[in-house]
């Protein structure tokens, strides 16, 4: 009786081992990338759970998570020892780029934090632009495109807004859907620190 031989050469065995073991390693690693990351705006788990939470005027701002186009991290909610401006702008908007002399001077004058918000696909862009006019406060990539297929504004009803105005009791004070409304912006902050 002849007895035919079923075993695998081992070389074969070996391959077929170890493109096993790089799959689920691969598999492995893409899992937990998908669960750890984020879009660079998002909203915090901390979001106030009294009163009416929304981005319309006298609404308590939701909380957000920042992540900025140099690492840093940052809750909106934390940021509230001052008031806080959001800024929505794009690379190719002319005003937006003359807006951000004004914004300079207000950081300047008034106590206050600033978050710049761009959607643009272009983080080195808005890195080199952030540097070369020296914006020291939070410059985001907006990258929430590859997470639910819209801008952050757009997803939370704040499609045309250039401007919030968001103080530390939370709420949002002005929304500002122009961007040329800078001098209502700057108005606003006056009205605010000539209140206190």
């Amino acid at each position: 009786m002849r007895v035919i031989s079923t075993q695998i050469p081992t070389t074969g065995l070996r391959y077929s081992l170890l493109i096993l073991l790089l799959s689920v390693f691969c598999l492995v690693q893409l899992n937990a990338q998908s669960e750890n990351h984020k879009p660079n705006i998002a909203p915090s788990e901390f979001t106030a759970k009294s009163g009416a939470v929304g981005w319309q005027e006298g609404l308590t701002a939701p909380d957000l998570q920042f992540n900025d186009i140099n690492g840093k991290k940052a809750n909106l909610y934390d940021m509230l020892d001052k008031p806080v401006v959001l800024e929505f702008w794009s690379l190719d908007c002319q005003q937006c780029l003359k807006n951000k002399t004004y914004l300079k001077s207000f950081y300047k004058q008034f106590d206050i934090h600033i978050v710049s918000i761009c959607p643009d696909e272009y983080p080195n862009e808005i890195r080199k632009l952030a540097k070369s006019k020296q914006l020291t406060w939070m410059n985001i990539y907006d990258d929430s495109k590859k997470f639910n297929g819209s801008d952050f504004a757009s997803t939370n009803q704040l499609g045309n807004a250039s401007f919030v105005l968001i103080t530390p009791d939370k709420k949002v004070n002005k929304v500002f859907t122009s961007d040329k409304d800078f001098g209502k912006l700057g108005v606003a902050l006056q009205q605010y620190f000539g209140k206190r």
